[in-house]
């Protein structure tokens, strides 16, 4: 009875290899063509991240969806012949998480919930943005070649990071300092190039000290639409946490805020 399990074993384990065979030919026999992507970082960020997820969207019939992951210089892919649509974003973030990828107009970057802080509303909202990098090319054509493409990318950090500094009085009979801001970004399409508006608010911590409150706040810019100050609708909001453990609220007019962002 052993005997005989070992040899349909072994006949499994032939077929399973006869069948990954037959599956590489076909892969092999398919037409592609050799793209070669070299990414320049400089004057973009000095702290490089690990590396970038591709992803070719097809636009033509013969083309087909290539979704792959290189190094942070860049590297080579083997891609059909034909047009496409193309985002590469760094993967390494710790907040920024991506959905609808499974569509050039529809993948984008967003932040989940604060969930786990222990601090009573921040569970409405949603985390700031980390670092994210993006290179979008709405029409790439790829000829069907023996000589490789050479493409040249240079990334665009697509998150704006806000600082602020507001006079206080009172800071002594505070133990800690709660911020939101609501109105800015909290989504990023990446095929569209745009920040989209997100309905919770994105939470931050700041810091009290000499009658001042300072602290940033990250996000992916002003939402689409957004094209003046006097457009704005943006509502930031300080909750001092008092040493009695009582909680004042005051909301401040962007407009009357100083503050400075980085692109």
């Amino acid at each position: 009875m052993q005997d005989t399990r070992y040899i349909l074993l072994v006949l499994l384990s032939s077929l399973l290899m006869l069948t990954g065979c037959s599956r590489r030919e076909l892969l092999d026999d398919y037409p592609v063509s050799g793209v070669d992507i070299k990414l320049d970082w400089n004057g973009v960020t000095d702290k490089l991240p690990e590396g970038v997820r591709v992803i070719f969207y097809p636009k033509s019939a013969e083309g087909r969806k290539i979704d792959t992951y290189l190094s942070v210089r860049g590297g080579k892919v083997k891609v059909p012949p034909g047009r496409y649509s193309v985002v590469a974003y760094n993967y390494d973030t710790e907040t920024v998480q991506i959905r609808g990828e499974e569509a050039y107009e529809t993948i984008e970057a967003f932040t989940g919930y604060c969930n786990g802080l222990g601090i009573a509303g921040t569970e409405k909202m949603v985390w700031g943005p980390d670092p994210l990098y993006v290179v979008q090319i709405d029409d790439l054509h790829i000829a069907n070649s023996e000589e490789e493409l050479l493409l040249d990318w240079k990334p665009k950090l697509v998150v704006k990071t806000y600082f602020f500094k507001i006079k206080v009085e009172g800071l002594e009979y505070v133990s800690s300092i709660v911020g939101s801001v609501e109105g800015m970004a909290g989504c990023y399409c990446l095929g569209r190039c745009c920040g989209m508006m997100n309905d919770a608010p994105i939470y931050f911590e700041a810091q009290g000290c000499s009658g001042e409150v300072t602290g940033s706040f990250t996000a992916f810019g002003l939402p689409e639409g957004a094209m003046s100050r006097a457009s704005l609708a943006i509502k930031f909001t300080l909750a001092f946490v008092k040493v009695d453990n009582t909680v004042q609220k005051i909301e401040v007019d962007i407009t009357a805020v100083s503050y400075t962002h980085l692109t």
